[in-house]
């Protein structure tokens, strides 16, 4: 009896503390949906817009959102949500609201209009001071810029306040940005209120001060910290190569190319050759794509089991030629050697499927199925593909590629 009412006692310990604790994040919801729960229970959408390898981040997520006075705060008055900028909606969203420093912080209104926008890191004080901001703005601030502004006003330090209101509020900013860098002194450019500024607004390739930031290269690795620094470079080369085949302009994808070389971080080489199978896969240039995929995985995927995956599943896909099948066959073998998982089994299947080498695609597809039970996970496309396989594959049973 002792222990059983030991046991109720670390579960209500343990209810009353994770009720105690901070923001209630509404996961794995399309952006859509949290706007339209924003809009049913009429509240701003709070939004944290995050990636895997920022530190800052990840601080946010251990250290201030998960303080109870932040959950108090929030939870009643907002519909809370987070998404990682580089997957899935996260890129969607970065896109629309122009997000290219993290974190970035969001408030919304149901329709997805910025109410309020910050970037970086906050203690639980400084992000309910700037909930209540989002919620209860002061009027016309920027209404009031504007009007300084149109009356001739060019301080500089005006135009500090007044770019950083403009990109807050999501509104266009780069032609005051670069008016704003032309009015700075040398003296005022080493002031980090400047630089830090300067960094934070630099977010495409064709920003006005992104010859600054190459300039002071030195400078800014010592400010904001080397790897902070090479990672603000390789997104911008990333949103680029992103835009490249949308546009229509490869000048995107030579200009990213041509940045990272001259960045000459440490993983440079690797990153050229990863944005470019990137831009010929989007391109669907599959000679291109290969010429650089198999270079990549040469050089960079030896112990990478997923990667290994992601590319033989991308020429299982997109490429005919046997002899590159044959290729990705091997790499699919790899990644099963590493990590002998359902998924990979199932890539190697199909690809072994595909060169019309049945019998061992069977095999390969039985063992696939073998590790989905293991794995407790469905494998409806296993016991699909072993059907076309018991079929012979008479070409009038050759199934779509999925």
């Amino acid at each position: 009896m002792k222990k059983c009412t030991g046991v109720f006692l670390i579960l209500l310990y343990s209810t009353l503390i994770s009720n105690a604790q901070g923001i209630e994040f509404n996961h794995d919801k399309k952006f859509q949906e949290i706007l339209d729960m924003a809009k049913a229970q009429g509240k701003p959408v709070f939004m944290d817009c995050f990636t895997s390898w920022c530190g800052p981040c990840k601080r946010l997520s251990s250290m201030v959102f998960p303080d109870s006075a932040v959950g108090a705060y929030f939870n009643p008055r907002f519909v809370n949500a987070k998404f990682d900028m580089e997957k899935d909606d996260g890129i969607t969203i970065a896109n629309k609201y122009g997000i290219r420093a993290y974190p970035t912080l969001l408030w919304l209104d149901g329709d997805g209009n910025v109410l309020h926008k910050i970037v970086g890191g906050l203690e639980p004080e400084g992000l309910i001071e700037n909930a209540k901001k989002a919620t209860d703005p002061t009027p016309g601030i920027l209404e009031g810029m504007r009007k300084r502004y149109a009356g001739g006003d060019r301080d500089v330090n005006f135009l500090h306040d007044y770019v950083n209101t403009l990109y807050d509020a999501g509104e266009k900013y780069q032609d005051n940005f670069k008016e704003y860098l032309e009015k700075l002194t040398p003296a005022e450019m080493s002031d980090p209120k400047h630089t830090r500024t300067i960094f934070n607004l630099t977010n495409d390739l064709t920003s006005p001060g992104l010859a600054y930031l190459m300039k002071n290269k030195d400078y800014y690795q010592h400010l904001m910290g080397e790897q902070i620094f090479n990672n603000k470079i390789n997104l911008l080369a990333t949103k680029a190569v992103t835009e490249a085949p949308r546009a229509d302009d490869k000048a995107l994808f030579e200009g990213a190319l041509k940045l990272i070389k001259t960045n000459k971080a440490p993983d440079h080489a690797e990153k050229t050759l990863k944005l470019s199978m990137d831009y010929y896969f989007h391109m669907g240039d599959w000679e291109n794509y290969d010429k650089y995929a198999s270079q990549y995985v040469k050089k960079y995927a030896d112990n990478n089991a997923a990667l290994l995956n992601e590319v033989a599943w991308a020429y299982y896909i997109n490429i005919h030629k046997p002899e590159l099948l044959e290729r990705a066959t091997k790499w699919a073998y790899a990644a099963i050697n590493i990590d002998n998982k359902y998924t990979y089994n199932l890539t190697y299947a199909w690809l072994l499927y595909s060169l019309n080498n049945f019998k061992e695609a069977s095999l390969a597809c039985d063992y696939a199925i073998i590790r989905a039970k293991a794995e407790n996970v469905q494998y409806t496309s296993a016991t699909a593909l072993k059907g076309y396989i018991e079929k012979s594959m008479k070409p009038a049973d050759a199934p779509v590629k999925p």
